[in-house]
């Protein structure tokens, strides 16, 4: 007998040294027995911790105990669990409690047997799974806002597609699985390029590079692209995984820097050839008349009209040329 329980001798044992958390109290919850573990966790003895309230020992337990347990606890409904932190010599330590209750013939509670077993690596794994999970969702949330995926079996064939891309594409993710990526074939990019891109991720490699597609709509957008082979731990490839950026806006500066660069070639041009003209006209003149090569009245009725039509039209080269590099400049400024 142990305060009025009664073991055996080898049951008495067990009890004792289990690595489990065992104390049996009375229906009251006055603690009549813990065990050595018991004992180390609180760093207390047996015998100072008899007679005392499990609702001073342990407050998490002790609150769960009066409200859930004892109040509900019946011959039917013996069974009582629930998990709590603990705090001893500042570590960390979550146990596992599971209560039964025993009763008389009038079905009076009694006693109750306590046995809490140390889940924390459990708690803690869940926790470290439960954080990987949530960051996953997060970069998945991050992914459909701002990238375009999909992810296709080892043929090529589409298997998941995300929202930027229906968003994007135009097309319902309905309409996209199942389908392959000629489904945004624009047609601009010849079959030697798509050959070389199924060369590469069969091989294995990664394929990284610029692609022109058509959504449903018949629109275009460009995006920046990586495909991924994905593989087994055998390594073969058993999927794809592409991840894609639009583009458009750089694609469209990049258009545009082409043909800032074409006009200003143009105008080069005009310079070199259209203004240089009449430069060269007025000095062919002005030596000529230097080297007294016409007669005043020669010089009045011939060179001289010729000079001032030369300066016209250098004047108005001068003026378009002025015209032209004023716009540019207030354009670059605007675009820096």
């Amino acid at each position: 007998m142990i305060n009025g329980v009664d073991t055996s001798e080898i049951g008495y044992s067990i009890l004792t040294n289990s690595s489990d958390f065992i104390i049996i109290s009375t229906g009251q919850s006055v603690l009549q027995f813990a065990n050595k573990s018991v004992c180390a966790l609180l760093q207390k003895p047996d015998a100072e911790l008899v007679g005392t309230k499990i609702t001073d020992i342990f407050s998490e337990i002790g609150e769960e105990i009066d409200v859930s347990f004892l109040n509900t606890i019946n011959s039917d409904n013996p069974f009582f669990s629930s998990t709590h932190n603990y705090h001893f010599s500042g570590e960390s330590m979550w146990i596992k409690w599971e209560g039964t209750g025993f009763f008389d013939k009038e079905e009076k509670l009694v006693q109750i047997l306590f046995v809490g077993k140390d889940v924390s690596n459990a708690v803690k794994n869940k926790q470290e799974k439960d954080n990987v999970i949530a960051t996953l969702a997060a970069i998945n949330k991050a992914i459909d806002m701002n990238i375009i995926c999909t992810i296709t079996d080892s043929k090529g064939v589409i298997t998941y597609a995300n929202e930027k891309f229906c968003e994007i594409s135009k097309y319902a993710e309905a309409e996209l699985i199942g389908k392959t990526h000629r489904i945004v074939n624009s047609g601009y990019h010849s079959k030697e390029h798509f050959v070389d891109i199924w060369k590469t991720i069969t091989s294995g490699s990664a394929w990284t590079g610029e692609l022109k597609n058509k959504a449903k709509d018949g629109t275009y957008y460009w995006v920046k692209s990586v495909i991924i082979p994905i593989k087994d731990q055998r390594d073969s490839i058993t999927g794809y995984l592409s991840l894609r950026i639009p583009i458009d806006a750089q694609k469209k500066m990049e258009e545009e820097k082409l043909t800032y660069l074409k006009t200003i070639e143009d105008m080069l041009f005009t310079v070199s050839h259209e203004i240089r003209k009449p430069i060269v006209t007025c000095q062919g003149l002005l030596q000529l008349v230097k080297d007294k090569h016409f007669s005043k009245e020669e010089e009045e009725n011939e060179v001289i009209p010729y000079l001032l039509n030369a300066t016209i039209e250098l004047d108005s080269y001068s003026r378009k040329l002025n015209d032209y590099l004023e716009k540019n400049i207030k354009n670059v400024g605007q675009r820096t």
